[in-house]
């Protein structure tokens, strides 16, 4: 792809897997492909310990409270200085709200585009996730965005949510607000077969609720623990599969199966093994600003559930999964599955749909509608999950 020279940027190391959950990661593998982007800013973060205490110790001698080093102006202009002078005069994409600075950027010669989960001015008001900051923090780097947004090109949301509140809230005019679902995190082998299940679930295996988090309580996973113990209850054979972090006392819970945090770089067959071995894919947030985890789900062909609210609402198809009521009851949710497993020819066809996603929900499919979007201004058949595969491909 010709055009001008693009450059990723995040806090962190853009070609670092472990750089905000590997989605710039991920970004950045797939736009080398394309040549949509052909530069990664990898801005190191090593040694900055002494000056996050230096301003926490000047924010309490200030009579304030400490935390939110990491936007503040020192700290800005710390991360900015890392970046090589050749990459400050390409076309930006950034996936952070604050870095890098839109003046800083056309100080330099170049242009700014942002592509995020939520933005700021929700996420301090407890939308996407709770973020807890001093009043003082939260008033500079409300500003602060405001003014990034008005002076990037495009501001790409990942979800509707996100974009509602960046029109509404943030002033940013329509026109240059977009939506593109990322990808899942996960890359199949050439050899990739879709799990046939074997028997019933419920009766012949265990039904597996399958889910994926380090912020276990935030993700829902009591709730879906509930569930379980509700379905059980009720007669039928389950389990809640978790992968990623709880305590001790959830890990011993009957009826869970602690699988732990998978390295993904380094444990792909065993992390394919375990969804694989899922019925459901569950995220059950009460804050969620997207959801990659319902996403590597359906990348394996794995039916998901979840809240229809926040991002969440933006990854389950109805045609391949539930879309539940913030706040529904364990009994209610259980009540969902338990009509489920006794409808064999619900289960194949949402199965058949999910399948049917997995090649929808990939960073190469939302590389294709980047360039649409740089090229044409906008992308004609946007793939949205909400919406059901058919009326998704459609416009």
């Amino acid at each position: 792809m010709s055009g001008p020279v693009r450059s990723l940027c995040a806090v962190g190391s853009v070609s670092d897997v472990g750089c905000w959950s590997g989605i710039p990661f991920h970004f950045w593998e797939e736009s080398r492909k394309t040549g949509f982007a052909t530069q990664a800013c990898d801005v190191s973060l090593r040694r900055l310990s002494a000056q996050r205490w230096l301003w926490n110790a000047g924010q309490r001698l200030s009579g304030r409270k400490g935390g939110g080093f990491q936007y503040s102006r020192w700290f800005l202009d710390l991360i900015e200085s890392r970046i090589p002078d050749n990459r400050w005069e390409s076309e930006i994409i950034t996936f952070n709200q604050h870095f890098p600075r839109a003046q800083t950027v056309h100080r330099h010669g170049g242009t700014l585009n942002h592509y995020l989960d939520a933005p700021f001015a929700a996420l301090v008001t407890g939308r996407g996730l709770d973020l807890k900051l001093p009043p003082a923090v939260v008033k500079q780097a409300i500003t602060q965005e405001r003014e990034n947004y008005a002076a990037s090109k495009r501001v790409v949301m990942m979800a509707r949510w996100a974009a509602k509140v960046v029109r509404e809230e943030c002033g940013v005019p329509e026109s240059k607000v977009h939506v593109i679902l990322p990808g899942a995190n996960l890359n199949l082998p050439p050899e990739w077969d879709f799990p046939v299940p074997a028997g019933r679930a419920g009766k012949d295996r265990p039904f597996t609720l399958g889910f994926i988090g380090k912020d276990w309580k935030r993700k829902g996973l009591p709730l879906l623990i509930s569930v379980n113990q509700e379905l059980q209850r009720r007669g039928w054979r389950s389990r809640v599969l978790v992968m990623g972090d709880a305590p001790i006392e959830i890990r011993n819970s009957p009826g869970v199966e602690f699988a732990g945090f998978i390295d993904k770089r380094f444990q792909r067959p065993e992390f394919l093994e375990l969804l694989s071995a899922c019925d459901l894919g569950c995220l059950f947030s009460d804050r969620e600003a997207l959801g990659i985890s319902t996403l590597e789900f359906l990348r394996v062909g794995i039916p998901v559930a979840g809240f229809d609210h926040e991002g969440t609402a933006d990854t389950i198809p109805p045609d391949a999964g539930f879309r539940l009521a913030p706040g529904d009851s364990a009994q209610t949710i259980a009540d969902r599955f338990d009509s489920y497993l006794q409808d064999e020819s619900q289960q194949a066809e949402f199965r058949e749909k999910a399948r049917a996603w997995s090649g929808k929900v990939t960073w190469k499919r939302c590389l294709e509608e980047f360039v649409e979007l740089w090229e044409t201004g906008r992308v004609t058949h946007p793939v949205q999950p909400w919406r059901g595969l058919e009326n998704s491909l459609i416009e």
